[in-house]
């Protein structure tokens, strides 16, 4: 009997240890799962870093899923982990060696080759001018007063020879009449060397072309002709004080109607002394709408959100932009309505897929629904026709896109990138779906992305602006550049008739130099412009 008794209290305390250890382990056991769950959460996030960084690096820059990409990210991945990066070579010690320094060149005024092309263009004066008021008696030439210009025509470097015949009465004559001569037609630099078919070539080779100042020195160069960038930029900054004008009278063409695009991107800025850039911005401000789009651009030395608020001080309507917090205070003034972009919105969900391809390809598919079966069978329609019809078709595409989003939300972690993208897209809709309101609007920025792309191009090839000053000239002329390619209009052939008008132009009228409402004036037999009279 006490043997039994023994027995089970040994049995029961055997029982109660291995109770015991097994809620030990099993505590053991949750433990290392959240362990394992938090390493494998930070795994993908570290993973997904590196393989944007290794898209960026190496990858197209076109947001195009590609399945046999995403494999090959994975090679790399792994034959990175099995052949590490080997330890460089120690650089060999340099000598001091003394630099010897290039003869200065004398940087007068750019001397004229003589193997050019000559085109004599006579200013004469008119006939009734060469008779003395006074006497009657006829005026005599008694010089030819010779100027020559260097000058562009598209191809090829010729060079404008103006011959001036001077007029007086004989010396023998008692009237009191002096020298009459016709004057010079009108040019944005007093007494310049370059003509202003080469000065409208210079402005379109940098902002058009992004052709840097001492590139097309080499080019002018093997015609002959030496051109210090010093003189080009020194032309190019007097041509900008020419047709400053044009800055406004431009800013309020972009604002006339109530549909706008607008972005921002850094421009590096030389610091004057120490030999290194800092940052500035570039902010572009395109104009919607059913007539043609005008471009302005404005620069600035930061990125502070007073910046948009003071371009469009005074504006109301429509404003395509991104996320950017700076543009919160604009969107709380009253008039101002925001309008999503959904490339951006699209764009972070292209950067998860990585992580989480099913999920982020669904969004990515859906999206692309709202471009092929509505946006494009709409490009051709009118605003009122577009407007209808993006109701009925993008309506329940957008609904089903939200409505999935709200469902994917809980099942990610604030760490992910799904997440990131989808809480993007959440903040966002309001904006996102407004384009439906208008058939003039459109479901992106891509209008100011498009615009900001000539500068990202310059930047790899000007590098850099040299002051505040040449920042702001810079503005304008991109402006008037991006806006002739909008309207179709050859940059060079606006530049060389618009130089030529300017100076003589009424001031109330700027508006008809602007490229949208542009219209070449008439020549004559010398190519010389027919001003109007006022």
């Amino acid at each position: 009997m006490l043997l039994t008794e023994a027995e089970e209290i040994i049995a029961h305390k055997d029982a109660a240890r291995m109770l015991d250890l097994v809620a030990q382990k099993d505590a053991q056991i949750e433990s290392l799962v959240r362990t394992l769950e938090s390493t494998q959460r930070q795994l993908a996030t570290l993973q997904h870093q590196v393989e944007q960084l290794l898209k960026r690096l190496y990858g197209r820059k076109s947001e195009k899923i590609d399945p046999g990409q995403l494999m090959f990210d994975d090679i790399v991945l792994q034959s990175l982990a099995q052949n590490p990066a080997q330890e460089p070579p120690e650089a060999a010690p340099t000598q001091n060696l003394k630099k010897t320094r290039k003869a200065s060149r004398h940087h007068g005024r750019v001397p004229i080759p003589e193997h050019l092309e000559r085109v004599e263009i006579l200013l004469d004066v008119p006939a009734e001018q060469k008779v003395d008021a006074e006497t009657g008696e006829p005026l005599k030439v008694i010089s030819v007063e010779v100027s020559e210009k260097l000058e562009y025509r598209p191809g090829r470097l010729i060079v404008n020879v103006y011959k001036r015949p001077q007029y007086a009465l004989p010396e023998s004559s008692e009237s009191s009449a002096g020298v009459i001569a016709a004057s010079m037609p009108d040019h944005p630099i007093a007494k310049c060397k370059a003509d202003v078919g080469l000065l409208s070539h210079l402005i379109v080779s940098k902002y058009a072309d992004h052709l840097p100042l001492y590139r097309q020195n080499g080019i002018l160069e093997r015609e002959g002709v030496d051109i210090p960038r010093a003189t080009q930029t020194s032309w190019l900054m007097q041509v900008y004080e020419s047709v400053s004008p044009l800055e406004a009278a431009l800013q309020r063409a972009v604002l006339e109607g109530d549909v706008l695009f607008t972005d921002d991107t850094p421009v590096p800025l030389q610091d004057k002394g120490n030999g290194k850039v800092k940052k500035a911005r570039l902010w572009v401000y395109v104009r919607g709408g059913t007539g043609p789009p005008l471009t302005a651009y404005d620069f600035s030395l930061d990125r502070s959100k007073k910046r948009p608020l003071h371009f469009l001080n005074g504006y109301e309507g429509y404003v395509h932009a991104d996320a950017y917090s700076g543009y919160d205070e604009l969107f709380r003034k009253k008039g101002i309505i925001e309008v999503g972009c959904w490339a951006h919105a699209r764009r972070k969900f292209d950067e998860a897929v990585s992580s989480r391809p099913k999920e982020a390809t669904d969004i990515l598919a859906r999206i692309a629904r709202l471009y092929h079966e509505v946006e494009t069978p709409c490009a051709d329609m009118k605003p009122e026709e577009r407007c209808r019809f993006r109701q009925a078709h993008a309506t329940p595409l957008l609904e089903g896109i939200f409505a999935t989003l709200d469902e994917l939300k809980p099942q990610t972690t604030p760490s992910e990138p799904l997440r990131t993208a989808i809480n993007y897209a959440l903040n966002q809709k309001n904006a996102l779906c407004r384009y439906l309101e208008d058939g003039r609007l459109r479901p992106d920025n891509n209008l100011a992305e498009n615009a900001i792309r000539p500068i990202a191009l310059g930047r790899k090839n000007w590098l850099f602006v040299g002051s505040e000053r040449g920042g702001r000239a810079a503005a304008l002329y991109m402006g008037l550049v991006q806006s002739c390619k909008d309207c179709d209009i050859n940059p060079w052939e606006y530049f060389d008739d618009m130089l030529r008008r300017i100076m003589s132009h009424p001031v109330n009228r700027l508006r008809e130099l602007l490229p949208d409402q542009w219209k070449p004036a008439s020549r004559d037999e010398r190519g010389l412009i027919i001003l109007e009279k006022q």
